[in-house]
């Protein structure tokens, strides 16, 4: 028997019950981001795929999310892939988006004061009053 798994295990799954009802509220823009490298994943031929609480726990060790789930969003995504990505910021969508561009909506719900991150394709939320009762405010663009 392995006995080691067992020291500091009870210390180890609260982490992960705190991070898992952390993930629940606030995760958007991180699960975004796991998302694009899936996807970048998928477009090279990879069957690699993120595990999502696996990845989150690394992320925080190495600082790239902070307690509050500001996300460092490039530093994410170039640990998750291996890969140099780049971020910029626009108001609307250019009218073609290339197979290297990666696309995140951020939306503000100015009665609640709350932001949610989702991509155009779909929601990390299966119904989000921030999108309901929000606007979109912008576009976070990856490319790689």
């Amino acid at each position: 028997m392995n006995r080691e798994k067992y020291i500091g295990i009870q210390t180890e799954l609260k982490k992960r019950k705190s991070l898992l009802a952390c993930m629940g509220d606030y995760a958007c823009l991180f699960l975004c981001l796991c998302s694009i490298a899936d996807e970048y994943f998928e477009a090279k031929g990879d069957k690699k795929e993120i595990d999502l609480v696996e990845f989150a726990l690394k992320c925080r060790e190495k600082g790239f999310i902070s307690d509050d789930w500001i996300c460092r969003t490039e530093l994410i995504l170039n640990f998750a892939t291996g890969a140099e990505w780049k971020k910029r910021v626009l108001k609307t969508l250019p009218e073609s988006i290339p197979n290297n561009m990666f696309t995140v909506e951020k939306w503000y719900n100015k009665r609640t004061g709350y932001t949610h991150f989702r991509r155009r394709w779909g929601d990390t939320l299966k119904s989000s009053i921030t999108v309901k009762e929000g606007v979109l405010q912008e576009y976070y663009i990856f490319t790689v």
